[in-house]
């Protein structure tokens, strides 16, 4: 049917029953403005619906410091795996006070939104890849666990000498969830002069994680440039992560990766 390319519906997410309006977004691969559901409340998001059986969840720094879904590395993110052909979405975090368990219901509502069916209407996605810069590094890692449908994890620039301030002691809770991983290709990237993490403290956070993993130390970038790098980095990771000719390939197909 002609609909498919042309208008999607767009449903309810795994919030409380009745939480959210039906909604209509245009496939125009064009960012649009929406509101999800979670725990009773919204989250604003941008989202950029395209015919992918992937959607790319992109998460930001710390909100309490300034930090939102208009951070550069974000909107690289979704600038990048969104004119390969992916669905995208960004949005800013309901609060960055606290464990950061609440930030980790946002992501695993936003998945849901796009790959549960409701109302009778088919998933928008199929799968999902977590890619998460600084506060949201670590927060999309522990999240990725809980989402079934998660093929792939990007860790950007954790803030892992300062997880005590941004996480409220509860960083090790995290990341021992991060590690809830095997199996599922994981991507980390840090620059030896990253303000909030020592070189010696992302070898410490990559040596928890299971296989598949591929470690980025870029040799004098610091925490706010890595932006800039992206697009190589993940030009080159999704291939051998997913199976995939390059990330149109994926786009259009998804990962190819056999479960182990």
């Amino acid at each position: 049917s002609g609909k498919i390319l042309g208008v999607c519906s767009r449903r309810r997410g795994a919030g409380p029953a009745g939480a959210g309006p039906r909604q209509v977004l245009q496939m125009r691969g064009e960012e649009e403005r929406v509101r999800i559901p979670v725990q009773g409340s919204w989250i604003n998001a941008m989202v950029c619906l395209r015919n992918s059986p992937v959607v790319v969840i992109a998460l930001h720094p710390w909100g309490p410091i300034g930090g939102s879904m208009e951070d550069p590395h974000v909107q690289q993110v979704c600038r990048t795996f969104g004119s390969a052909g992916c669905s995208t979405v960004r949005f800013d975090f309901r609060s960055g006070i606290g464990s950061g368990s609440s930030s980790v219901e946002d992501v695993k509502s936003v998945a849901a939104w796009f790959v549960e069916p409701q109302d009778g209407a088919q998933p928008l996605a199929s799968q999902v890849l977590v890619v998460g810069y600084s506060y949201g590094s670590v927060i999309g890692a522990a999240a990725a666990a809980d989402i079934p449908q998660c093929v792939g994890c990007a860790t950007i620039a954790p803030p892992l000498d300062y997880g005590w301030a941004l996480y409220l002691f509860r960083g090790s809770s995290l990341r021992a969830r991060a590690a809830d991983s095997a199996g599922r290709p994981k991507l980390l990237m840090v620059g030896t002069s990253d303000e909030f993490c020592s070189e010696a403290s992302f070898q410490s956070f990559v040596a928890e994680l299971p296989e598949p993993k591929k470690a980025i130390v870029l040799p004098g970038v610091n925490h706010f440039s890595l932006h800039k790098l992206l697009p190589k980095a993940f030009a080159e990771w999704v291939p051998e992560a997913f199976g995939v000719a390059d990330l149109q390939a994926f786009a259009q197909h998804g990962s190819r990766r056999t479960a182990a």
